[in-house]
């Protein structure tokens, strides 16, 4: 190896590195200053970020409402937990949880869809009633219930109910508003079959919107709903091609219970008259019973005593009571005739001309 081996060996020489500014350099300071001022500024946002976020997560419940709080698509709590009452409550903000605000115990109303000439949209706005079709027409829309008596008749009913476990209603069921309607007009349907037209119209339409609530109850319990159905109420019409001939039955019907009515009212007063005279007559019998017992009693009374005298001298005593006897007798008679008790004497009654007086007459 040659002595200028290690020459070639030697790296190039280079410019020499330039050199930093040192730490208080007034450049390197304001960067500084500036980058901590932004830093700081950043914190602040962050902070206010972090507050709003938790901020969105206060609501309110409103009265009369419940909220549930859906966290990651499950509701929060078990059970009668899961509802949060009036008032100001914490949650996660969205995404994370989703506060659903539910009517709680608030009285809804659903209507019936079926046995009526208009729907429920037209009945709210009250319009006038189509004229009536001169027979039924399965293919039209118009809907009725077939009664116990096989007539036909228009009926619409609506039910006014309360939501008692909201998560059953809005969580067990895609339309739960949907199911009530349903059970309305089953239980129309179900209470019409077992009542006659008349029923329905006049004699018994207490009985029939007490089957109809009955019925709707019954389901909503089956089907568990979570409701509670405060009442049912229902309004029935005579389809307008037979209205007339209904309209005459229902003349004649109130003929026929006036004229019951009148028939009850006199008989009631015939037998309500002859109970009176029954009584009338018992009590003057009675009277009269009592004053002819106490009468024999006196009397019985009175010929015990004279008993022993009718014993000593019978014709006596014959004698003084037959004087007293017609004392009685002729105290108020106009004229008397006493006939003397002589043995084979006859007594005969004149009707012509008065006789002379027998003692002016001459002696034969």
């Amino acid at each position: 190896m040659s002595d200028q081996e290690p020459n070639q060996l030697k790296p190039p020489a280079s410019s020499p590195a330039p050199e930093l500014p040192g730490a208080d350099d007034p450049g390197t300071q304001a960067l500084a200053e500036a980058l901590r001022s932004s830093f700081f500024i950043i914190q602040i946002i962050m902070v206010l970020l972090v507050v709003l976020f938790l901020g969105s997560g206060f609501f309110t419940v409103k009265e009369g409402y419940k909220a549930i709080i859906i966290r990651m698509g499950r509701p929060v709590g078990v059970g009668e937990d899961v509802l949060i009452g009036p008032g100001p409550h914490l949650a996660w903000p969205s995404p994370v949880d989703e506060v659903t605000n539910i009517p709680f115990s608030l009285v809804r109303r659903a209507d019936s869809t079926i046995g009526w000439f208009q729907t429920v949209q037209e009945r709210a706005k009250n319009p006038s009633e189509p004229a009536p079709m001169p027979s039924l027409d399965p293919a039209s829309t118009v809907s009725y219930m077939l009664t116990a008596d096989t007539n036909i008749i228009h009926l619409a009913a609506f039910v006014t109910y309360r939501i008692t476990k909201p998560t059953t209603f809005y969580f067990d069921f895609a339309d739960a508003a949907q199911f009530v309607t349903n059970d309305l007009n089953n239980s129309l349907l179900y209470a019409a079959s077992r009542f006659t037209v008349d029923d329905i119209l006049s004699k018994q339409p207490t009985a029939f919107r007490d089957a109809v609530e009955t019925r709707m109850r019954d389901l909503a319990n089956q089907q568990a709903l979570g409701i509670t159905v405060d009442r049912v109420d229902y309004l029935p019409k005579v389809p307008g091609a037979v209205a007339e001939d209904f309209n005459k039955y229902v003349q004649a019907s109130a003929d026929h219970d006036t004229t019951n009515s009148l028939a009850e009212s006199y008989r009631s007063k015939i037998l309500g008259d002859a109970r009176g005279q029954k009584e009338s007559r018992i009590n003057t019998a009675r009277t009269d019973a009592s004053r002819m017992v106490g009468l024999l009693a006196a009397e019985q009374t009175n010929f015990s005593g004279l008993l022993d005298y009718y014993k000593r001298d019978p014709d006596l005593v014959t004698g003084l009571l037959e004087v007293e006897a017609f004392g009685r007798i002729w105290s108020n008679a106009q004229s008397t005739i006493v006939l003397p008790d002589v043995s084979g004497a006859q007594f005969r009654i004149h009707l012509g001309e008065p006789l002379p007086s027998l003692t002016n007459q001459p002696n034969p």
